[in-house]
């Protein structure tokens, strides 16, 4: 639940540490108003794998995205702007939390749209020429869930993004497929308990 995804593309070319490098950052966020995509997801900690899945997300801008994992074990996690399910298939159970509390200082931002204060939460620096960027997010708050983003571009496409928390873990999520500003139903970002469905509020 906590893996979420980030996104943007474009061109930097620099291996400084630099306000510059947020700033371009930012512009490529604020660009983004969709995103679609299958994902690979592999948890590490101190090199040895953890977990492993792989699924679907979709986003769209402001505050709604879709994280669906398909395997090992299904689960989904809903966010409609205000609200954030997480539904677990096997337990028949789906937990509620308030979005903006859920999300604050998380990489989760990033998949709804971060707003322009991106500098505010995080150092960016930027590597890469051409095509190929990758940008490197270190948290200025020790409290953050992530204390270091790393978002990985090819060819001008998102394609990866490594995530390393506070606990010691390294989540590295693999991108195929993307599909940047697509038209997505809004009943993506919609979610309705099955019948017999546990609800906990929290």
């Amino acid at each position: 639940m906590k893996r979420f995804v980030s996104l943007l593309a474009l061109v930097f070319a620099t291996n400084a540490f630099c306000d510059s490098a947020g700033d371009e950052l930012q512009t490529r966020l604020n660009a983004m108003h969709s995103l679609t995509a299958n994902f690979n997801q592999v948890v590490k900690t101190k090199q040895k794998e953890i977990s492993h899945s792989t699924g679907t997300m979709a986003l769209e801008r402001p505050g709604r995205f879709r994280w669906q994992t398909k395997d090992p074990m299904e689960q989904l996690v809903v966010a409609d702007g205000k609200k954030l399910w997480v539904y677990d298939v096997d337990l028949e159970q789906v937990t509620v939390k308030k979005q903006d509390d859920e999300l604050s200082g998380t990489a989760a931002l990033f998949l709804s749209g971060y707003d322009n204060t991106v500098t505010r939460d995080f150092d960016v620096s930027a590597t890469g020429t051409g095509a190929d960027q990758a940008y490197d997010l270190h948290s200025k708050s020790e409290k953050a869930n992530f204390q270091r983003l790393k978002l990985i571009f090819k060819n001008n496409v998102l394609a990866g993004i490594e995530m390393y928390d506070q606990l010691g873990q390294h989540t590295i999520v693999s991108l195929t497929n993307v599909k940047s500003n697509p038209k997505v139903a809004a009943s993506l970002f919609q979610f309705k308990p099955p019948k017999g469905t546990d609800v906990v509020q929290q």
